[in-house]
């Protein structure tokens, strides 16, 4: 029986778009950006009324709390659509499909999707240790996934030493 030949060493920043690909990965990857965005493109006075709720063949599914803010948002689509896209850097929303349903509950720290306890800043000196580590990665887009990872799993997890 013959050895596995041995692959060259990649960098991450290199193999996981290589992976996401042959997997069938990105466009789905893409599509969930829409969730991360969409607060940041609407602002947060419709991002209070209207949420996200699916992503079909680059139809965005999105749930509002009534009939005046379905009207509102309908006005507003293509511009919605085009801002969505812009701040993907790619074409993910073909259209804007508006329902009245209910929304998901928001969190009360809107710093973070599912952050329920205010967290201390990050140390200065770790965030420039990670913003070093991934300067590679620029702008690569599970770069700002990691970079949150990082700083979460650096974070001290016991009493302040300094204490």
């Amino acid at each position: 029986m013959s050895r596995p030949a041995w692959r060259r060493p990649v960098r991450i920043a290199e193999a996981v778009p290589g992976a996401f690909q042959r997997l069938g990965l990105e466009t789905r990857f893409r599509q969930s950006e829409v969730w991360r965005v969409w607060a940041t493109v609407v602002g947060p006075q419709i991002s209070r009324h209207a949420q996200p709720h699916a992503v079909w063949h680059g139809r965005l599914i999105v749930h509002v709390t009534d009939p005046v803010w379905l009207h509102h948002l309908s006005m507003m689509r293509h511009r919605v659509i085009t801002a969505l896209n812009e701040k993907l850097h790619t074409t993910v929303v073909r259209e804007l499909i508006l329902r009245v349903g209910e929304l998901p509950e928001l969190p009360a720290n809107p710093s973070g999707p599912h952050r329920q306890t205010e967290e201390p800043p990050p140390d200065p000196d770790q965030v420039a240790r990670v913003e070093a580590l991934l300067e590679p990665l620029r702008d690569a887009p599970f770069r700002d996934a990691l970079y949150r990872l990082l700083l979460r799993a650096t974070r001290p997890t016991g009493p302040d030493p300094s204490r």
